[in-house]
């Protein structure tokens, strides 16, 4: 049953039972559920016994379901419970509003005449006890590092062979023995976020557009390992819409706001596609080619000035086919770290030349001196 409350101020269109709520779905969307729940023997139900079949069951799921969850979902659950159940959908992402839809146990609604999701009043109750549950808290703060690192991990790697992202992580944070509950976490995550893809691969970030290529490129460089980062720059990468500013960056953003005329975010959004480009490996010309589709130039010492900054930015942004280092980094490395390297990436281009200069080659500059011992150095 639908009810409203009234205030002198607002209109709130709530919904008393699970049933109730679970009535307004598809037999499609009922079954999807079933399914996320693993309840098996029950798909030949008719709609009406289905509905009945899951408003039992999902009471019972719930606390296992949230244990799932990170801190940014037992947040959005903490607030509906805050207003009465509900949440405006404008509180929410895309992303949020389709995880939550899924649930079996949040449902659209409305409140003042906007989308909602809501709660169910039958629900209230178990929900309250479970955000105060000290067991439920614990997991909660562990799935949010765990996830956090996963997508750093990515953000910075590309791809992660599935065997090996356990690995990874549990440099930072321990998973054994909680394997499959860590397997279910991040899984419920990618289907939260949307951040992650999983295929026969491996784990890739979401802007990962040929894993395969990555995986092979990496495999080409035996000799680098993946790059050591701490536990805070993985945190700090796993945050959503996290955008890493290499070097280079602001002289960038001060370029395109005062050479060109772009606003601050206009900028922003360019040079964040500039590293996009790089982590994918695209070379120089590549991005010249594109900045050209985007900006007028004025002289030829306008380009200059944009090519300076911009190979500042492409040797100091961390790449995935070279395990999160950056060019500048391997640079530096040994012979026996460097001598590994194909000719393709991970070499820094000299500023003046747009040319890829390996340690052991003469110096753009003509000193005739080795790159590694003069401009290099």
């Amino acid at each position: 049953m639908v009810v409203d409350n009234k205030s002198n101020k607002s209109k709130f269109v709530g919904i008393t039972s699970i049933a109730d709520g679970l009535s307004t779905l598809k037999v499609a969307e009922l079954q999807d559920i079933r399914r996320k729940l693993k309840i098996k023997n029950v798909s030949s139900l008719k709609k009406a016994e289905l509905i009945q079949y899951l408003a039992e069951a999902i009471p019972f799921h719930l606390k296992n379901i949230i244990r799932l969850y990170d801190e940014r979902r037992l947040f959005l659950i903490k607030s509906m419970i805050a207003n009465k159940g509900m949440i405006t959908v404008k509180n929410l992402e895309i992303e949020e509003l389709e995880y939550f839809r899924k649930t079996g146990f949040t449902f659209m609604s409305y409140s003042n005449g906007n989308q909602a999701i809501i709660i169910p009043l039958d629900l209230m109750h178990t929900f309250e006890e479970i955000v105060r549950d000290e067991t439920v808290l614990y997991d909660i703060k562990r799935n949010t590092e765990w996830i956090k690192i996963t997508r750093g991990l990515l953000y910075y790697y590309g791809v992660v062979p599935q065997d090996k992202l356990v690995d990874l992580v549990e440099k930072y944070a321990p998973i054994h023995p909680y394997y499959l509950d860590f397997n279910q976490v991040i899984f419920d995550a990618m289907d939260y976020n949307q951040e992650i893809n999983f295929d026969r691969y491996g784990f890739s970030f979401w802007e990962v557009l040929e894993p395969l290529n990555i995986l092979e490129e990496q495999a080409s460089r035996k000799g680098i390992d993946y790059y050591p980062f701490t536990k805070e720059q993985l945190l700090e990468a796993g945050e959503t819409d996290f955008v890493e500013h290499p070097k280079g960056y602001s002289q960038l953003l001060a370029l395109f706001t005062k050479e060109y005329g772009m606003s601050k975010q206009e900028a922003t959004e360019l040079i964040e596609e500039c590293v996009l480009q790089v982590k994918l490996g695209n070379l120089p010309s590549q991005l010249l080619q594109y900045l050209q589709t985007q900006l007028t130039f004025e002289s030829l010492e306008a380009v200059q000035r944009l090519v300076d900054a911009l190979i500042i930015l492409m040797n100091n942004t961390r790449e995935w086919y070279l395990k999160g280092y950056t060019s500048l980094e391997l640079s530096l490395q040994d012979k026996k770290g460097l001598s590994s390297l194909s000719n393709k990436k991970g070499e820094v281009i000299h500023l003046h030349t747009l040319q890829k200069v390996g340690r052991n080659e003469p110096c753009p500059c003509g000193s005739g001196k080795k790159y590694k011992k003069c401009c290099g150095n």
